[in-house]
């Protein structure tokens, strides 16, 4: 029977908490994955798809005209000339009745402007064109911690990422910020975290020919770290000169719920044990994403500096409840939290349809079912006969409770706002309001299971009759009747008044093992075999 129960009970439970609200911020052990480079290999994967595609017009006081630019030269005097003219290897450029000019380390203005001269004092009229109509291309040296380092096809319009790119990319422990770009005498440093979270182009150069770009193996022993109320809260690889501001630029700025009163520098020593903490009033960097230049108060960081930006004291994400089933607007209703009320609600969600049972209502409070209770914890892990009679009542009591549930008169709260039924809202409080039930559900072991229209005044047995009566291994003296609102009695004891909604459960009768049909077929045995003695005595005597 108390197994019976237990069974039935759990059942009924795990229905009735169909509609509570799951947090899912509690299901953690999942945090915010590690930065992929701010989705670098998606960039890098379009970098493909740009080959001498421009972001915008040429520059020409900062283009460098080079071996194989082409120029389109046009002259207009009897008849319309059209050439089009290459720079040579050796960076002369050949214009026909003109001259050659040398464009070695000139600019674009610069070429033009020496074009533009001598092609006056040769031809005497306005109608000359002179412009660079094809850019060229050249190889770049890509080496380190790429696919494969190899020399790569390239132009003037490419920037290192793009270049890289078609080296196959980077491997997955590469450098992001520490990448060398050589040109001649000169080496310049290239950061690409920097040029994909900031937007800096400077830290992504274009390329020119000869370059070799080198990728050295990224350090996990050289990070700066940012937590809290930001936007990628991260580790970022450091570098030379990075300050507070670059760190905070990494991260995606602040989040609105930032506590920017008080932010936390830690500095460590190499031994990881801490050397300072400091806090800092960055209320002034609450835009700072759209600021730039310096900035009030910034300061050059280290390496291992971690900074914690906390919440501001509370800050709640939203206040809402949720409410179900037969009201005219369901859904979820923002609150102002131990202001709002039931009837409240019920007003904004357009009140009650007509097929509304407002007896039967279910109200569940989340901030109650989320409450943990580490007794039944541990004893869902215990297996039921290895319980102590206490723990297994513990147990069956607690089992059948609807976590969170809150028996409300509602229909009072709808007659008398102004009673104490019309209670206060909190956070993630669920509202289902059930479609009336006008039948009786009757289940288990009867002939014809199904619903049976209600009428007043019948009782359990008039119900089961309906259903066709017993059926086979019906244990009619575990009949059991569960209430719409989670109570059960058993049908013989009338302790309780049928109403729609009510189920009428006929288990079936306990199977016997092998076991106890062989002991009580030995049994019955030698009782027969006892008693047939003492008659054979009888009859000889």
């Amino acid at each position: 029977m108390t197994r019976k129960f237990s069974i039935i009970f759990i059942i009924i439970l795990s229905f009735s908490n169909l509609f509570a609200q799951i947090d899912y911020s509690k299901l953690t052990g999942i945090s915010k994955m590690k930065l992929d480079t701010l989705a670098l290999h998606n960039a890098m994967q379009v970098s493909k798809n740009t080959n001498l595609l421009q972001e915008k017009e040429i520059n020409p006081d900062e283009y460098k005209v080079g071996p194989g630019d082409m120029f389109e030269f046009s002259v207009t005097i009897s008849e319309p000339t059209l050439l089009n003219i290459k720079v040579s290897p050796d960076g002369q450029l050949l214009i026909p009745g003109v001259g050659t000019i040398i464009t070695k380390n000139k600019t674009l203005t610069e070429v033009y402007k020496i074009a533009f001269e001598r092609i006056a004092k040769v031809f005497k009229t306005t109608n000359v064109g002179f412009v660079l109509s094809k850019v060229r291309e050249f190889k770049v040296i890509v080496s380190g911690s790429v696919s494969k380092s190899l020399s790569v096809p390239s132009s003037p319009l490419d920037r290192v990422n793009e270049v890289i790119e078609r080296a196959g990319g980077l491997k997955f422990e590469a450098s992001l910020r520490n990448i060398t770009l050589i040109r001649g005498d000169t080496v310049l440093h290239v950061d690409l975290l920097k040029f994909f979270l900031v937007g800096d182009k400077e830290a992504n150069p274009t390329v020119e020919g000869g370059d070799q770009i080198i990728i050295p193996p990224s350090s996990e022993k050289q990070q700066i770290s940012i937590f809290g109320e930001v936007g990628y809260p991260n580790e970022f690889e450091f570098v030379e000169g990075d300050s507070l501001s670059t760190l905070i630029r990494f991260a995606q700025g602040f989040l609105a719920s930032a506590y920017l009163d008080s932010v936390e520098i830690n500095r460590f020593d190499t031994d990881g044990k801490l050397l300072q903490r400091n806090f800092l009033n960055l209320t002034s960097w609450e835009n700072i994403l759209e600021i730039r230049g310096n900035l009030k108060g910034d300061f050059p960081l280290e390496i291992g500096d971690r900074v914690y930006v906390r919440i501001l004291p509370n800050w709640n994400k939203e206040h809402y409840v949720i409410i179900k089933g037969e009201v005219k607007f369901p859904g979820k209703y923002a609150i102002v939290e131990n202001k709002d009320r039931l009837y409240d609600l019920f007003t904004r969600c357009g009140g009650f349809t007509d097929e509304a049972s407002i007896s039967d209502i279910e109200f569940i409070r989340q901030q109650e079912a989320e409450k943990k209770d580490y007794e039944m914890e541990r004893l869902y892990k215990t297996p039921y006969p290895e319980m102590s009679e206490f723990e297994q009542r513990y147990f069956q009591s607690r089992v059948r409770e609807k976590r969170g549930a809150m028996a409300m008169d509602f229909q009072k709260v709808v007659d008398e706002p102004n009673s104490d039924q019309n209670i206060t809202l909190y956070n993630k409080d669920s509202l289902i309001v059930p479609t009336k039930k006008n039948y009786i559900n009757v289940q288990g072991r009867v002939n014809n299971p199904g619903n049976i229209v209600f009428q007043e005044g019948l009782t359990y047995m008039d119900y089961i009759n309906q259903a066709g009566g017993f059926g086979y291994r019906a244990d009619e003296s575990e009949t059991f009747i569960a209430k719409a609102k989670g109570e059960i009695f058993l049908a013989e004891d009338n302790k309780y008044k049928l109403e729609p909604g009510d189920v009428i459960l006929v288990p079936p009768k306990e199977e016997l093992s092998f076991t106890e049909i062989f002991t009580q077929t030995v049994a019955t045995t030698a009782q027969l075999l006892t008693i047939v003695g003492v008659v054979y005595s009888l009859i000889k005597k």
